[in-house]
């Protein structure tokens, strides 16, 4: 079968696609994929005469998929299927997109391959696991699939699935699951919809990772820098032992992780510095110790916030902070302290985003106790932009956080703040922040080098795009 899957942009092929073009391609099938700023992206579907369209879309950007793919639709009669987070946790897409045909929840892999089998008439499709579907008016759903436990079995993703697509750095991930439980993540929902069909959290071998990258070093002259996606990748210290010891030796180059304070210990960063990283991202949040542990359930001191930031820093790896400004219960002050927080840490870049209570998660419920949720059934595209909440000043903060990593960098900026969060400026500030982020990504985090045209093309997609 032709197999065509629809990503965002070349720049962030996701994994989830990668790992389905290789088991799909390993098992005979046709694999081709277009992004969705493609040019001329109808008549490209309409030449490639795909037998199914695929793609993956978390909350928010389900609607920009939603569009495209409901127009290649009508235009070429393909059959389409949406998976991701998305239909994951809204099965309800399907009554929603009547042009739908059908849609897929949680890990697809092994569901994913079953699926093609009933399309080609050796399965039934009612046999296929974790499958949305309709049959004489209904939509039907299928049982979820054990969980794959060894994740050394599942082929590596497949990556180079577009021109043009970035090959200089890499996204690797290592593990599944979260042990946490923030009240703004979909972890809780996800490990519920999952008991008792397998091991929840579960990490490959060093060994499988190791090989991985060797092909990729091996196979990519190109390749300077490996990111890795995991959402936190330090959960096991034997595990980083043995892979920094590994990956010094055997593929020594520069790497980005995702740190949890209360797991980072100075002999974990100086490890991770001495293997290769040289960027880590690491989540705040808050200043508020009320808003960090009754409201978004991450029970962190600042003592623990401060001590692993400064452990990030004493190893020379350039730091980046994640924090959320509009929490539930919080005020502009608040949102103001953990601006001051950032002020104390002195960050190499500090991501801001406003809150984004999804539907069907905790803090989402605990919103509408507190009388604060707005048009639940609209959910933006981007958590920079915009937010649901009913808040006071929300104006301000949205500006603040247009300004947020600005203020940590150009002092100036810091004075004259409560004045800039007065003035109705807000497309200028959201062109310095987009900016500011643009360089700070492309300069501190990942610090990879592009020719002219490919930093020119990278811009450009860049701004372009509301998902960065």
């Amino acid at each position: 079968m032709k197999v065509l899957f629809l990503v965002h942009d070349n720049i962030t092929i996701p994994l989830g696609i990668g790992y389905l073009a290789s088991i799909v391609s390993e098992l005979g099938h046709e694999i081709s994929t277009f992004s969705l700023n493609m040019k001329d992206l109808t008549g490209c579907v309409r030449e490639e005469a795909p037998d199914i369209l695929a793609f993956g879309t978390t909350t928010g950007f389900h609607r920009k998929y939603s569009e495209v793919a409901k127009r290649l639709k009508e235009a070429t009669g393909v059959l389409t299927i949406m998976g991701g987070a998305h239909p994951t946790f809204f099965p309800e897409v399907m009554e929603e997109n009547l042009w739908l045909d059908y849609a897929m929840r949680g890990e697809a892999e092994t569901a994913f391959p079953q699926f093609l089998e009933a399309l080609e008439g050796r399965r039934s499709i009612g046999d296929v696991g974790n499958l949305l579907y309709r049959e004489n008016g209904r939509i039907l759903e299928n049982r979820i699939l054990p969980l794959v436990e060894d994740l050394d079995t599942i082929p590596f993703p497949k990556r180079n699935l577009l021109p043009g697509e970035n090959r200089k750095a890499v996204f690797c991930i290592t593990g599944r699951g979260c042990p946490y439980d923030c009240s703004y993540c979909f972890n809780q929902s996800y490990r519920q919809m999952y008991k008792g069909l397998g091991k929840y959290c579960r990490r490959r071998s060093v060994g499988n990772v190791i090989e991985e990258l060797k092909e990729l070093k091996e196979g990519n002259p190109e390749l300077q820098m490996i990111i890795f996606q995991d959402d936190i990748f330090i959960l096991d210290h034997d595990w980083v032992r043995e892979f920094c010891r590994r990956y010094s030796s055997e593929i020594s180059l520069p790497f980005h992780c995702h740190l949890r304070a209360n797991l980072v210990t100075d002999e974990i960063m100086e490890l991770l510095a001495e293997a290769g990283c040289i960027s880590v991202k690491m989540a705040l949040e808050a200043a508020s110790t009320r808003l960090r542990k009754n409201v978004l359930n991450r029970d962190l001191s600042t003592e623990e916030l401060l001590n692993a930031c400064r452990a990030v820093k004493q190893s020379g790896i350039k730091l980046v902070t994640q924090n959320i400004l509009g929490i539930p219960t919080g005020t502009l002050e608040d949102d103001l302290d953990t601006l001051r927080l950032n002020y104390e840490i002195q960050p190499d870049f500090a991501f801001a985003t406003l809150m984004q209570p999804y539907p069907r998660t905790r803090i989402c419920e605990f919103s509408k106790e507190q009388g604060l949720l707005g048009d639940e059934a609209f959910i933006p595209d981007s958590f920079f932009d915009d937010c649901i909440l009913k808040l006071p000043d929300n104006d301000r903060r949205k500006r603040l956080r247009q300004l947020f990593a600005i203020c940590i960098e150009f002092k100036p900026a810091r004075y004259m703040l409560k004045t800039l969060m007065r003035l109705p400026l807000d497309r200028l500030y959201g062109f310095l922040d987009k900016l500011w982020k643009g360089y700070c990504i492309k300069q501190r985090e990942f610090p990879y080098k592009l020719s002219f045209r490919e930093y020119v093309s990278s811009m450009f997609t860049y701004f372009s795009s509301r998902y960065y």
